[in-house]
């Protein structure tokens, strides 16, 4: 007790006679706040949205505990954080996320490895090891093949503003293997017509491109070209027709087209994936609930995998994948799809010839 008080009367005796001085700065080690503004708004937008919005939920969580999120952000409140999410049964990819983003906006607040990551990776390692003991996984969108894709354009209207608009967005979704964010940050002049029969559509890629340039889709599906005539057609209508616009844009119970955001946006990327769900569960597709903007990435690689094409066959046909272990997935659903085993060869001849039932060839013999 007594060397308690002993500390306390030291303690109060150095903060009583220490004077309340200015804490010299070096420049050299502070940022310019036009350097601070351009490292704010570095990397790609979509995934500095993704990381804005996961941010913000922690800042939340902190607020309703009487915390403070940062940066810099203390090694305790991420690991609670995670912990918090866990004990909600989230995603684990939402943890993993999560972890990224925090450290992500620390590193742009000039907080670089922070905070350590260590206590709450252990937590989402557990917790993802639980959701596939358990068979849980993570959830994927269920591929939107031509099946499925014919099936959501026949609830799409031809003669209104937005049954154009989902229509364009789902035809060219599925050919150009499109993710929501790319497929909302398409503009006007991204589509070319090089002839009555093909059009050049050009992909702002969000992920694993090494070009600015983008990359192009040749489409000569009539179906596809006479959709984009027809929404380009009521976008000049409009007076919304610069090549410089957004391509997908809101429309109104009235059929009018929403403004445009100050960002530039049209169609967000959560709109896209909203709209996708809402055409998929107006259709009554088998897999309605699984559905996302992501199906329509899928719904190609799924069709050629049907079509007998191998994982690299299918790669090198759609330069879309930098491996083939999605688009093996992708194959593997197709083939199934079709009533096809995924083996093939010795293997796949020599199961298929046990049966519970004899064939009639069997039988005579």
């Amino acid at each position: 007790m007594n060397g308690e008080l002993e500390v306390i009367h030291e303690a109060e005796l150095v903060e009583d006679s220490a004077p309340n001085l200015p804490v010299a700065t070096d420049i050299n080690a502070t940022l310019t706040p036009e350097a601070a503004e351009d490292l704010a708004n570095s990397g790609r937008e979509n995934t500095r949205q993704t990381y804005e919005d996961r941010w913000k939920a922690f800042a939340r969580w902190c607020a309703s505990g009487g915390r403070v999120p940062g940066p810099p952000t203390s090694d305790q409140n991420l690991t609670s954080y995670i912990s918090h999410l866990r004990r909600r049964d989230v995603q684990p990819g939402v943890l993993r996320l999560s972890i990224a983003a925090i450290r992500h906006m620390n590193a742009r607040a000039g907080y670089e490895q922070h905070p350590d990551q260590a206590a709450a990776l252990k937590i989402y390692q557990d917790h993802r090891h639980a959701w596939q003991k358990a068979g849980r996984g993570q959830n994927s969108s269920a591929p939107v093949d031509l099946q499925r894709l014919r099936l959501m354009l026949d609830v799409c209207p031809t003669d209104t503003a937005a049954g154009k608009r989902d229509r364009v967005l789902l035809l060219l979704g599925y050919y150009m293997r499109a993710r929501a964010s790319e497929l909302s940050q398409l503009r006007i002049g991204d589509l070319e017509f090089v002839s009555a029969d093909l059009l050049v559509a050009t992909k702002r890629v969000s992920k694993n491109d090494k070009s600015d340039e983008g990359r192009e889709y040749e489409i000569d599906d009539p179906s596809c070209l006479s959709a984009a005539r027809d929404w380009l057609a009521e976008l000049v209508e409009a007076g919304q027709a610069g090549r410089h616009l957004p391509l997908l844009r809101t429309v109104d119970q009235w059929g009018n087209l929403g403004p445009i955001s100050p960002k530039g946006w049209g169609l967000t990327r959560q709109a896209v994936n909203v709209l996708v769900k809402q055409i998929a569960a107006k259709a009554e597709l088998d897999v309605a609930s699984d559905v996302t903007a992501h199906g329509l990435r899928a719904g190609v690689p799924t069709d050629l995998g049907a079509n007998g094409y191998t994982a690299g066959e299918i790669k090198e046909i759609t330069g879309d994948w930098s491996s083939t272990e999605m688009v093996e997935k992708y194959r593997k659903v197709g083939l199934r799809r079709a009533g096809k085993r995924t083996d093939d060869g010795t293997r796949a001849r020599a199961l298929s010839m046990l049966r519970v039932q004899a064939t009639d060839e069997e039988n005579r013999d």
